[in-house]
């Protein structure tokens, strides 16, 4: 799962549900729906069946993750009498946030959580007293478990992502190219080297580095570099009585008002608003 798609999520639980062997008597051992109506995670804790998520099928068995995303897809569910799926199972939808400034905009995603629809997880994982806390945590309704429970649903999400099928060398080796890339970036925001020259630098294409820089870092290159010197400038600003013109200097910009302008998108105040606090 890509950084970016993290650093927007914004989810909503609907409900959080443990499915028994009566929920599975009551419905015959099979359960399908043309049309989910929201997102659906769950851990299944006990048992056997299939899924079936927009015609591919996944064996499901104890420790197996699934999550059925975007809504609108179809599903189903099977399972038998002598061993039933037993799962907790959450519901929720969720809209992608993105803050410029002080505003913030948010849309919906028609492409669904980018992760698979099932992966199977080491036994001794943990992951099923996390999903049964979540249960709990969401039925017992408590004062705050309605953002307690969005934050376990995001750590959950992170933990599958984690659990995917580790990449090759040749992934690993370009993975660490672009961590050096933006170790030198911290180290020379002030003259930095350019996103072409950096994609020389690691080996890539121009294109190819740019996804990859994306999906680490959550930023464009040039969007990285500015996200790094507006840090160094708010430091500098509340640190120091240095006209607006030498921190717009020292962090890489000799056009203050350009860097002025760069401010205040990004933070949402003009840089003399925001050294008076």
């Amino acid at each position: 799962m890509d950084q970016d798609f993290m650093n927007r999520f914004t989810p909503r639980i609907h409900d959080i549900l443990f499915r028994d062997e009566e929920h599975w008597r009551s419905h015959a051992y099979q359960v399908t729906i043309h049309s989910t109506r929201m997102c659906n995670l769950g851990f299944v804790v006990r048992g056997y069946g299939v899924l079936e998520v927009n015609g591919n099928s996944y064996d499901l068995g104890p420790g197996c993750y699934y999550q059925i995303s975007p809504p609108g897809s179809s599903m189903k569910f099977t399972t038998n009498e002598a061993n039933p799926l037993l799962y907790v199972a959450v519901h929720f939808d969720y809209r992608l946030a993105q803050w410029e400034g002080m505003s913030i905009s948010s849309k919906e995603s028609g492409s669904g959580i980018p992760m698979p629809h099932m992966l199977a997880l080491d036994p001794v994982s943990g992951a099923e007293e996390q999903f049964r806390r979540l249960h709990q945590l969401w039925n017992g309704k408590q004062p705050g478990y309605e953002w307690r429970s969005r934050i376990l649903l995001m750590e959950l999400l992170g933990g599958m992502e984690k659990k995917q099928a580790a990449p090759s060398l040749a992934v690993l080796r370009a993975e660490e190219a672009i961590r050096k890339a933006i170790e030198h970036i911290h180290d020379h925001y002030k003259q930095p080297v350019n996103r072409d020259q950096m994609a020389r630098i690691c080996s890539m294409s121009v294109s190819y580095f740019a996804l990859l820089f994306k999906k680490i870092s959550g930023y464009s290159y040039v969007k990285y570099v500015h996200k790094v010197r507006m840090d160094k400038a708010k430091i500098l600003l509340l640190s120091g009585l240095a006209p607006i013109s030498e921190v717009a200097s020292e962090v890489g910009y000799e056009d203050p008002l350009y860097f002025s302008k760069l401010f205040t998108r990004e933070v949402g105040l003009s840089p003399s608003a925001y050294r008076k606090g």
